[in-house]
């Protein structure tokens, strides 16, 4: 074996072919250099007007929660007054009658 085949063998005992490394590095190279162009082209840009969508339809879904717990917790309590007699009671009746009242009452 020559001093040529030598520099030219792989650790593991095989012929390296150095024109052949060559042009496999050129190749890798050329990807990266491919790869960086095709990052640039590979993004995505969320409009402002889709993220405050986004924002508002996530406060409006909490809101939803937020309302949803408050009106059982109000039903219960109407429940147990129903059941308890408190709107059966004259004051009460008259309090609502006259909510009932503004409420078609047209105001100038």
């Amino acid at each position: 074996m020559t001093i040529e085949h030598v520099s030219n063998t792989s650790p593991h005992g095989k012929v390296i072919n150095s024109s052949h490394v060559e042009g496999d590095q050129s190749h890798i190279k050329m990807k990266k250099e491919e790869r960086s162009v095709y990052e640039k082209i590979d993004s995505v840009d969320i409009s402002k007007e889709a993220r405050n969508l986004e924002q508002t339809i996530a406060n409006m879904k909490t809101r939803m929660d937020e309302m949803s717990d408050v009106r059982v917790a109000k039903m219960e309590e109407v429940r147990a007054k129903l059941r308890d007699g408190f709107y059966d009671r004259p004051e009460v009746i008259e309090q609502v009658a006259e909510k009932v009242i503004d409420a078609f009452t047209v105001k100038k």
